[in-house]
């Protein structure tokens, strides 16, 4: 028995010695893809719910990887294997050139494509025809647009957040991240000041695509701790290995609280961090939301890297509502329905402030 014991040590050995050989042969791009699968395999929250066998993938595309494939055929073959996930959170890479990022269909980009910039002069004009000053742009410029856009009448007061960062680089450098989050929670603080005698506020994300901070701009709204949704990230094993879903709460902030009623307006290309905001204040009694869902692109971007400075990123949490709905390619939902068409353009009115308008007062 000992020595029938002995043998299968001995076996066990050498089939792993075989096996960490065979590994260390793997040449770079086959080290890439196996790097690139697995990293997937183990943490993409998401398979089942696109409908996609990453095992199937696998089979379909580890052949086509050799010692010969060229860079840019590897790339090429990463970009083919998740496209089918159809994830906004998933991008692949080469330093900062992007290879591949996926384009989430958007209802409310297909009917502004190329003159979304009329419509936001339209929810200016709007403003303006109900006594609000003129608009004030705040914080860095991105692709010609200020972080803040603010204005007030007798009143209300008025924001537009374009998005949620300050400096594109700031994505992507963590020291960076802070300074721009700082930067952007002091600006909006002295926009919040300047409304302290308003009744009441309409904040704009609609075409908000996110960045940083949401939960902590919305913690400015909150007058007492409250669960806002649930979080569960996936683990290394199964592919429905997860996490036990997480109560999320938010809580007041301790110095600049704006505590009267605000209107959100939001649509399908509110996303990310901006849907962090608007859900972290769905729940509260001074907050009606107008527009349409969110993107339903909730998660954070996990990171992976490999070879030669090519960088990729993946969905790796599940969001769920207070009643554990999942919200993934679902968003957050709005309280009072309502969307732009080119129509608005036309008229020179933009129903969706109007309506804003009408609820605060």
């Amino acid at each position: 028995m000992k020595k029938i014991y002995f043998l299968l040590i001995v076996m066990l050995l050498f089939s792993l010695s075989f096996y960490s050989q065979n590994s260390k042969k793997l040449s770079r791009p086959e080290q890439d893809f196996e790097t690139f699968w697995t990293t997937f395999k183990n943490n993409y929250a998401f398979f089942d719910l696109k409908k996609v066998d990453w095992e199937e993938s696998y089979k379909k595309y580890r052949p086509q990887v050799t010692k010969e494939t060229t860079e840019k055929e590897l790339l090429k073959i990463l970009e083919e294997m998740v496209s089918p996930l159809q994830d906004g959170h998933i991008t692949i890479l080469k330093g900062e050139e992007v290879i591949y990022k996926y384009k989430k269909q958007s209802p409310f980009l297909e009917e502004f494509k190329g003159i979304q910039k009329q419509l936001w002069e339209t929810s200016l004009n709007t403003l303006e025809k109900d006594g609000f000053s003129k608009m004030e742009g705040s914080g860095p410029l991105f692709n010609n647009v200020y972080l803040y856009n603010s204005c007030k009448s007798k009143d209300l007061g008025f924001i537009r957040i374009s998005r949620c960062f300050g400096t594109l680089e700031s994505l992507f450098d963590d020291k960076k991240e802070k300074q721009d989050i700082n930067l952007m929670l002091t600006l909006f603080d002295s926009i919040l000041k300047s409304f302290a005698d308003t009744k009441g506020i309409i904040i704009d994300l609609r075409a908000n695509g996110g960045g940083h901070a949401g939960e902590l701009l919305a913690k400015r709204f909150v007058s007492e701790k409250r669960l806002t949704h649930y979080k569960s990230i996936k683990e290394k094993g199964d592919y429905n290995n997860f996490s036990v879903q997480k109560p999320i709460y938010i809580e007041p902030n301790n110095e600049v609280q704006y505590l009267k009623p605000i209107v959100i307006l939001t649509n399908d290309k509110t996303a990310s961090s901006a849907e962090d905001f608007t859900i972290s204040l769905y729940q509260q009694a001074n907050v009606t939301t107008i527009g349409t869902n969110t993107s339903g692109m909730m998660s954070d971007m996990f990171d992976g890297k490999l070879s030669k400075n090519i960088l990729f990123t993946l969905s790796n949490q599940r969001y769920y509502s207070t009643d554990k709905k999942l919200l993934e390619d679902v968003g957050v939902p709005v309280k009072i329905e309502m969307k732009n068409s080119k129509q608005d353009i036309e008229n020179k009115v933009d129903p969706l402030i109007q309506k804003a308008i009408e609820v605060l007062n």
